[in-house]
């Protein structure tokens, strides 16, 4: 009887994992995209903004009532999240060194379960609202960069969506699925197969929509600077919308401050590849050099006897 529960039990363990590992891949992965998801909802609505700014009599049709409560309401929401975990990869990428442990390990602060599900929660709300009363038909989509502007962009993108999800989405989902305060000391190591995953999955949505979308973080501002100038000549009394305001500001600098990350990350791996080539250099020329210094020991001078109690 004790076999037979024994080996039912580790059946059991191992239909969960079959189970478990995938489900959590796949929504690891889904939930991440909603960082660069409200990228893509914040330049949509910049756009429409700018758009409205140009129609000086309302429009004909009666937007939709999700439409209206995103565009008539500041998304003060999404411009908060994105900005703090924007930051605070910057301040990671400037301050952390160039080492290639496991990333979770250089994060020196992990907000509580219930902070990260109430994060989580208030942009999924938001961005799925806010997408389904958008649309990318009809809407500028900025002005146009050269691909390796846009790939800097995407870099620094992909770090701000690892840092999201190791912060907020990852401790949520392993505190559903396996139970306990995740974004403590017993968190989940990262396996290869989430990361090749969460890259992949960004890289697809910036190819697909983002890569051209999210241009108007700053090509709207660049806009309505370009008609000031051009029409504040010809006629003194301008639509106040064409007026560069705080939201095109916040717009512009997140869209730079992506950018930045992008450098920084592209910099440090730089570094770390060089540093790799030199040691493995280093090791060909002298591959005794290593093994010809002495051992450090770490241990005490002081030692044992044979009973283990009395230290000699």
């Amino acid at each position: 009887m004790k076999m037979s529960h024994a080996g039912g039990g580790k059946w059991r363990r191992e239909a969960e994992q079959l189970v478990v590992k995938p489900f959590r891949l796949v929504t690891t992965t889904l939930l991440s995209l909603l960082l660069p998801l409200s990228f893509l909802l914040l330049s949509r609505l910049s756009s429409a903004s700018f758009l409205f700014s140009l129609i000086k009599s309302p429009p004909e049709t009666k937007p939709s009532f999700f439409f209206s409560i995103f565009y008539y309401t500041n998304p003060a929401i999404l411009y908060g999240v994105v900005s703090s975990i924007s930051v605070y990869t910057l301040v990671l990428g400037l301050t952390t060194k160039i080492t290639a442990t496991e990333p979770n390990r250089s994060i020196p602060f992990y907000p509580h379960v219930t902070i990260a599900w109430l994060t989580l929660f208030l942009v999924q709300i938001s961005v799925g609202l806010g997408l389904e009363g958008t649309s990318s038909e009809g809407l500028i989509i900025g002005s146009e960069r050269n691909f390796l502007s846009r790939l800097v962009f995407f870099f620094g993108l992909h770090e701000v969506m690892l840092l999201w999800s190791r912060v907020i989405v990852r401790p949520v989902v392993d505190s559903t699925l396996i139970g306990g305060d995740t974004a403590g000391h017993h968190r989940v190591e990262e396996t290869a197969v989430e990361r090749v995953a969460l890259a992949v999955s960004c890289g697809t949505l910036w190819w697909w929509k983002l890569r051209d979308e999210v241009e108007a973080l700053v090509g709207v501002a660049e806009a309505k600077r370009a008609l000031l100038l051009l029409l504040l000549p010809i006629d003194g009394n301008l639509n106040v919308g064409l007026d560069v305001g705080t939201v095109d500001f916040v717009n512009w600098w997140l869209y730079y401050m992506v950018v930045t990350i992008g450098m920084v990350r592209i910099v440090k791996g730089s570094l770390w590849f060089g540093m790799i080539l030199l040691f493995e250099q280093g090791r060909r020329r002298d591959p005794r050099g290593v093994s010809t210094a002495p051992p450090v020991s770490t241990a005490s001078p002081s030692h044992y006897d044979d009973e283990g109690d009395t230290k000699v």
